[in-house]
């Protein structure tokens, strides 16, 4: 079944692909090979600086894979703030609708990865004065997209964009990963709901996903729910009834920025009309690969690669 026929299609003829509304930030990633404990002292296995964020690494990942995408949001003041700024348009993501906050620091996080199963505890700061707020949208950017990309922070903004994007004719995809506040709205109003199975577990109470599943779906209209599995893959209900896709195994490093790519690797479906099941196991493919490697973009793999996996090859 092709995305069009569960409900899901892109307009044509727009200057931008995708429009990502929402967080980006610096990753300080350190590999230990143990959670410390509190007063004392962990050498880590390896560090690294690297630029992140939920919505920002979608865009780099879609536009190293063709398309034309535009991101909003708010930048900080400083080295971090440019860093994580250029980092955006040396990849020839579209920053017109940024902000930038002076004398104000950019989100960070300090990124804790268990080096023998690649997961990651995330500590995050975002100072308030970067929320970005409705009236800091441009109408004209917002609507000249096929896809809006929305995560779950500066809600009022989101709900903004999600309005006008539907009076665009464009769907909305909302990446939910950890549940920061109300969101029911967001998830009613959204045309695919992609979110972690903590999220899911968090704002259904059901740690069973095949349960889970259907109560979200219950609280959207939307045409599409689904549910980020890790290393179980990703479970997915459309109007045809539910689907599970497996995930592919590989040598895990470090999970930091999968959710951000798989979410690349749904849209890039979309944007194809691709057959929804196509479309998942390219989302699978991207977000494996990505773990590969340390850090949310580095490991973004080319298309063909994730092609290769999905073939069978070697990852």
């Amino acid at each position: 079944m092709l995305m069009r026929e569960c409900g899901l299609s892109a307009p044509v003829g727009r200057p931008f692909d995708v429009i990502g509304v929402g967080l980006n930030a610096i990753d300080h990633l350190c590999t230990v090979q143990g959670f410390p404990t509190f007063n004392s002292k962990l050498q880590m296995a390896s560090y690294a600086c690297q630029p992140g964020g939920q919505v920002a690494t979608a865009m780099v990942a879609l536009q190293r894979w063709g398309c034309r995408t535009a991101y909003v949001g708010s930048f900080g003041d400083g080295i971090i703030g440019e860093l994580s700024r250029r980092s955006l348009a040396e990849e020839g993501v579209e920053l017109s609708g940024a902000v930038q906050r002076r004398g104000v620091a950019n989100q960070m996080a300090v990124i804790l990865v268990d080096q023998a199963s690649g997961e990651r505890t995330v500590l995050m700061h975002r100072p308030a004065a970067l929320v970005l707020e409705p009236d800091e949208l441009r109408h004209d950017l917002v609507t000249s997209g096929r896809v809006l990309h929305l995560d779950g922070y500066d809600l009022a903004t989101a709900l903004a964009a999600a309005e006008w994007a539907h009076g665009a004719g464009m769907p909305v995809i909302v990446d939910l990963d950890t549940r920061s506040g109300p969101v029911e709205r967001l998830v009613a109003v959204s045309d695919a709901v992609i979110v972690s199975h903590e999220f899911a577990e968090q704002f259904t109470g059901l740690a069973d996903p095949e349960g889970a599943i259907e109560r979200l779906a219950g609280a959207t209209a939307a045409p599409l729910v689904a549910i980020t599995l890790g290393a179980a893959g990703v479970i997915a209900r459309s109007r045809t009834g539910t689907l599970r896709v497996a995930a592919y195994p590989v040598r895990s490093v470090d999970s930091t920025g999968a959710g951000d790519v798989f979410h690349a690797g749904f849209i890039f479906g979309l944007l194809h009309d691709w057959p929804l099941e196509r479309t998942l196991r390219f989302a699978n493919a991207t977000a494996a690969l990505k773990c590969t490697q340390v850090g949310g973009r580095p490991g973004i793999p080319t298309v063909a690669a994730a092609e290769e996996l999905m073939r069978g090859g070697r990852s």
